[in-house]
């Protein structure tokens, strides 16, 4: 069965049915098979046959047949009721084998089947959470064959586009009624943050039953662009707004000006031209105004106008707005519809009686704003409210102030004291570091001043040389801090050493050779030499009787002895030590994946520096980010501390640093702020659950004695209601205290009882 409406792929050419959904595409590649490919699958009837069963659904014939499915009638055997069940089964990509299940027709077309079917279930889903009249009903979807089925109500009806022509002498007020449960239903379809995006007189159904609106097939749009190629734009031709081209934000106002164009083809039985032709030629469009001039309301006319608006910012942009400007000319349905809907209870018969309308709305207007004032305005509410809230707020305030007023004391107290421990830690901690470095500096320099080191420059007695790497083994194994010791000539040749292997080798490209040979000692800072190792050199200038330098003694730190030094502040399991160099790169920290990375990015020239001697045998050094850190270390030659937001974690930290005298280190000490301040946060807890007792409690005293004052107030009132009737015996007070209320009632009373009395005086003088 052919329907001439369903939704379909097209390129640019115009489509057989004016109004059926189509597809712009910047290009529609076409699919060509290979040279000798078989032909593409062909199903001869693509529908299943009367009879077959899914589930417990029986198919029992084709209701109507479009580009992306099929919608059959069937009866659900268990319930024996008839439904609706819609297939997905877009017959331009995909066909029906032999076992009834559905697949691609190409391989090429796989992609754009799945998307179709997931926006399919999609919109299965989507209509299955409503629960409107005005919105076809799911009752369930799955999945089978392959492909999805959508189980729906079956609603007997036609749809708008035949139904209207035959029925338009209902007039403006007739197609208003019908309009606002639509109006209801899409707004309900708006709240949940969905679209339509295909609002035509085809996909409103007249249901045959109530006569009522209903709104169908949504999601097909989205399915059409799903089984589309990349930059297609599903839309109907003169029902689309600009933004479905591409052109803008789509949103509640898309929907509305499919609504407006619906009602322009009503009005002037025709859809309004493309949006695209519009934007081109504005004088292409006749106005609604224009076009139904004389047959519909003014309002109506300019409200389908202000739908129709092509700048979609200058559009209703909510259903209530739409609904508003459509009913200016039956504000009696719109504004009773709305109130019922709120709250039945609150109208009378009065308008039914024939009363105007105008003073039925101020008195519902006086009605709910005498409900709801009392909630939001102070002087409308409870005497004993206000005056229980005024003494909590008297007695609960200045303890509630008091209290975080001394928590915020005491946060800046631990602070500053967890600032100075950090502090004096990280200058303890550098201290040593000073120390240890120093200690091999002089004991570099106590081994260089004896002559015969020179001396031993000059020899080339194997034996001697033997003699001396024994030696020079012998104190390494002697300090366990040094790795390797080396003695090297003026061309930086390696003429005695620790480790036999290493004599030979040139070292005359290392920094600390050429400091040594030009009469300086120097430490380095912490590198990573081939063997993977961390390590810190310390050399030493070799000079003959004359004074002459003519090599260098030189001392491998393990690096290993500095982290020791580091790691020992790690007693403290919540602080974290950690050593940067004059760059602001990490050299130490207990986290090994942060080694060797900057505190904030490098310059150019310093990262060339770096992989041009290899340091940290590594070509790059990534940043961590952390620039307030590295503002206050990095070059630090003062004792001092910081607080700062971590970029590793996002969370409050503390540190303490100090620079290393001598060397080009800053060590520093950090903490998270949230460690030492969870006592304060225990504390904290623990005064608002206090506070929140002596609230409750204080409470129900304010209350008790506020209902003590509003007692005689409410005795006294409702003795003044008695006594503007006349009764003089009810209009009276029990009065049992002495305080100033207790005088107001014993005056009342005493007034009470003159009245009375002038009144018996007054009886007896007339006739």
């Amino acid at each position: 069965m052919f329907d001439p409406d369903a939704t379909v792929i097209r390129p640019q050419a115009k489509p057989e049915d004016p109004d059926a959904t189509v597809i712009r595409c910047r290009l529609l590649p076409t699919v060509v098979p290979p040279p000798n490919a078989p032909p593409l699958p062909q199903a001869t009837a693509l529908a299943l046959q009367p009879g077959f069963r899914l589930h417990e659904y029986r198919i029992d014939g084709v209701l109507g047949q479009g580009g992306f499915g099929i919608t059959y009638l069937a009866t659900d055997v268990h319930l024996n009721a008839a439904v609706a069940i819609k297939e997905y089964l877009p017959e331009e990509i995909a066909f029906r084998a032999g076992d009834r299940s559905v697949s691609p027709n190409a391989s090429a077309h796989r992609d754009r089947y799945r998307q179709g079917l997931e926006s399919f279930l999609v919109e299965a889903r989507t209509l299955a959470s409503f629960r409107h009249p005005a919105i076809v009903r799911v009752a369930r979807f799955f999945e089978a064959h392959r492909t999805a089925y959508m189980v729906l109500e079956y609603e007997r009806g036609s749809p708008f586009k035949v139904w209207w022509p035959l029925h338009k002498q209902v007039g403006e007020a007739g197609l208003i009624e019908l309009l606002l449960p639509l109006l209801d239903g899409l707004a309900a379809v708006h709240t949940t943050g969905f679209l339509h995006r295909d609002i035509k007189p085809d996909n409103i159904q007249v249901r045959a039953a109530d006569g009522g609106l209903v709104l169908l097939d949504f999601g097909s749009a989205g399915q059409a662009v799903a089984v589309a190629d990349e930059g297609g734009a599903a839309l109907t031709p003169g029902y689309a707004p600009i933004e479905q081209y591409g052109a803008g934000r789509q949103g509640p106002w898309t929907d509305l000006y499919a609504l407006g164009a619906t009602l322009y083809w009503a009005v002037a039985g025709k859809k309004p031209p493309d949006a695209e032709q519009r934007a081109l030629d504005p004088a292409c469009f006749t106005s609604a105004a224009d076009a139904g001039r004389g047959r519909f309301g003014e309002n109506f006319l300019k409200a389908i106008d202000w739908a129709l608006h092509t700048d979609a910012t200058q559009r209703p942009q909510t259903v209530a707005e739409l609904r508003r400007a459509l009913c200016t000319d039956h504000l009696s349905r719109i504004d009773l519809r709305q109130a019922l809907q709120h709250d039945n209870s609150q109208f009378d018969s009065s308008h039914d009686n024939g009363e105007p309308h105008e003073r039925w709305r101020q008195r519902w207007l006086d009605r709910w704003r005498g409900r709801w004032r009392p909630r939001l305005h102070p002087r409308h509410w409870p005497l004993a409210f206000k005056l229980t809230l005024a003494m909590l707020a008297t007695a609960m305030l200045p303890m509630l102030l008091t209290g975080v007023y001394n928590l915020q004391g005491s946060q800046a107290a631990v602070a500053a004291a967890e600032l100075r421990f950090v502090e004096q830690l990280a200058h303890s901690t550098a201290a040593r570091l000073a120390q240890f470095v120093a200690d091999h500096g002089h004991f570099a320099a106590a081994l260089a001043s004896e002559p015969a080191l020179a001396a031993a420059l000059a020899d080339s007695d194997s034996d001697r040389l033997s003699a001396l790497n024994i030696r020079l083994a012998r104190l390494v194994r002697g300090d366990p801090d040094l790795q390797l010791m080396l003695l090297l000539d003026d061309k930086g040749r390696a003429h005695a050493a620790s480790d036999p292997a290493l004599v030979g080798r040139n070292y005359a490209s290392r920094q600390y050779f050429s400091q040594a040979m030009a009469g300086r000692p120097f430490t380095t800072g912490l590198s990573v030499g081939a063997d993977g190792v961390a390590s810190l050199f310390v050399a030493e200038p070799l000079r003959r009787v004359d004074g002459a330098v003519v090599g260098a003694l030189v001392l491998r730190v393990r690096g290993t002895s500095v982290v020791a030094i580091l790691d020992e502040v790690r007693h403290d399991s919540e602080l974290t030590p950690f050593l940067v160099d004059g760059d602001g790169v990490l050299v130490h920290h207990p986290q090994q994946g942060l080694l060797y990375r900057s505190l904030r990015p490098l310059a150019p020239q310093v990262l060339a520096q770096i992989r041009a001697d290899q340091r940290y045998r590594r070509d790059d050094v990534e940043s961590l980010g952390e620039t307030e850190l590295a503002q206050a270390m990095v070059g630090a030659v003062r004792t001092g501390n910081v607080s700062y937001r971590s970029a590793l974690d996002g969370q409050a930290h503390v540190a303490g640093f100090a620079p290393v005298p001598g060397l080009d280190w800053v060590v520093g000490v950090s903490e998270a702020r949230a460690t030492f301040e969870a006592p304060l946060r225990t504390l904290a807890q623990h005064l608002l659950w206090s506070l929140g007792l002596v609230g409750l409690l204080f409470t129900g005293l304010a209350l008790r004695f506020a209902r003590s004052i509003v007692k005689p107030v409410r005795e006294l009132t409702s003795a003044t209601q008695a006594l503007k009737a006349g009764d003089y015996d009810t209009a009276r007070v029990v009065v049992s205290s002495r305080d100033e209320l207790g005088q107001l009632g014993r005056t009342f009373n005493v007034m009470i009882d003159v009245l009375r009395q002038r009144d018996r005086e007054q009886r007896r003088r007339s006739p």
